[in-house]
């Protein structure tokens, strides 16, 4: 008895090692993909768990250790490490109309494209449980792949569904491989006929990945976003913007503040000014080690260049009263190159309520892009950051924001000698004078 008491405490022993060694893993490979703070939480929650077992007068018994959810968190983890352009951990997302009001995706990757699932339990337990012989009513893969699927179809990613992948870390049986393959779930993980043999120590757990309690996930999904909130505030090109793609369609939508950037003098050779405004200088600081209008001519390469009329109509009263004559000629320019569509205010993002970052206006633009089914190019990451936190994800591509800045010009100090422009056009001048 004695020894079989040491192997348990050995056991607990190595599963708080193991606890630790997860929570550094995460604190030094993941540290900057969103929800690892949540992660790391429940990792040491599992470790305090293990302590309090070896601290017990009862003594540690074999059930107690089958029922920490450490094996679950190292799955996801492992997830982490395998996965390519992680976006989140433990993120959730909403669903409509069912007895389950939100799914939490483990892992998402792929920049939003793929979703994972970590199942821990092992074969012939998932076998009983899929065909209702389980001791708690723990829902079944299939059940948890519609919820997925249905979830994935209500939050597209450019448009698109999710793919979804389950990953089973004990093995799963061939013929449950077989059936989520065909509701469209993906499978990874080994794959082995398995004769179906009820142990309740494989099924005592009652919170795996697979069961999340949705009440109490709240309080931790909003202390997430103040983490993100903070997080958000720097400087724009501090996080990495990358092409998103255009959903397949070779079109994209401007909005204001897209159109506006590309037009302003501060983009197009005007950003060495010492400017009378705090926020001019800001931007022109941020012009100066990260110029936007050469990323947003490699975005635009080969694509349509589509707007709604909403939005084309203010940019250009805006130009009209704050532009000066080389962002007023631009502004020309670049409208010819543009397709004019009516305003869409219907659709999903019509639903948005309305907040200090979701404006009318904002939402009438982002629910025509949406409609469209085309990415919308934009700095406005306010209106973004306010949709995913009232559980909707907008195809879009993140530039920097810039001002109009050429009135401002007069009213400036330069930071440089002339630019090469200037210096050419004395040289031009000079050139026509008769100089004996």
């Amino acid at each position: 008895m004695a020894t079989e008491d040491e192997d348990l405490k050995k056991l607990v022993l190595d599963k708080v090692q193991e606890g630790e060694n997860l929570l550094q893993q995460v604190q030094s490979q993941f540290a900057t993909v969103d929800g690892s703070k949540k992660l790391e939480r429940r990792i040491r929650s599992e470790i305090k768990f293990l302590q309090k077992l070896l601290e017990s007068r009862a003594g540690v018994k074999k059930e107690h250790i089958l029922s920490s959810n450490l094996g679950s968190l190292a799955a996801v983890v492992g997830i982490l490490c395998k996965c390519e352009g992680l976006t989140a951990v433990f993120k959730p997302f909403c669903l409509e109309n069912g007895p389950i009001r939100r799914i939490e995706v483990d892992v998402v990757s792929m920049e939003g494209a793929v979703w994972h699932k970590a199942i821990a339990r092992k074969a012939e337990a998932l076998e009983d449980i899929s065909k209702g012989r389980s001791s708690c009513g723990q829902k079944s893969v299939f059940d948890q792949g519609k919820a997925y699927l249905k979830c994935a179809r209500l939050h597209p990613h450019l448009f698109n569904p999710p793919q979804i992948v389950f990953h089973f870390f004990n093995s799963i049986s061939s013929t449950i491989a077989l059936k989520l393959r065909r509701l469209g779930v993906d499978v990874e993980g080994e794959v082995r006929p398995v004769a179906s043999s009820f142990s309740e120590s494989d099924t005592s757990s009652s919170c795996d990945s697979d069961e999340i309690d949705d009440e109490n996930e709240d309080e931790d999904f909003e202390e997430d976003g103040e983490e993100d909130r903070d997080e958000l505030a720097i400087s724009p090109h501090s996080s990495t913007t990358r092409v998103l793609g255009d959903g397949g369609l070779g079109k994209l939508f401007l909005d204001i503040t897209c159109m506006v950037a590309y037009v302003s003098s501060m983009t197009n050779g005007g950003a060495n000014y010492r400017f009378p405004r705090t926020i001019y200088n800001q931007q022109a600081e941020w012009e100066r080690k990260s110029p936007a209008k050469p990323k947003l001519d490699a975005l635009f390469q080969g694509k349509e260049l589509v707007t709604c009329r909403e939005a084309l109509l203010d940019f250009q009263t805006l130009v009209e009263r704050m532009g000066g004559p080389g962002e007023k000629e631009r502004t020309r320019d670049l409208i010819n190159r543009l397709q004019i569509v009516e305003d869409s205010p219907g659709g999903r993002v019509a639903k948005l309520q309305l907040t200090s970052n979701v404006k009318p206006r904002s939402r009438l633009i982002f629910s025509t892009a949406d409609q469209l089914g085309i990415v919308i190019v934009t700095a406005n990451t306010g209106f973004v950051r306010s949709a995913a936190s009232q559980g909707m994800e907008i195809a879009h591509y993140v530039h920097e924001p810039r001002v109009l800045t050429e009135q401002q010009e007069v009213f400036s100090t330069p930071l440089s000698p002339p630019s090469h422009k200037l210096m050419e056009e004395t040289e031009r001048e000079l050139g026509n004078l008769d100089i004996e």
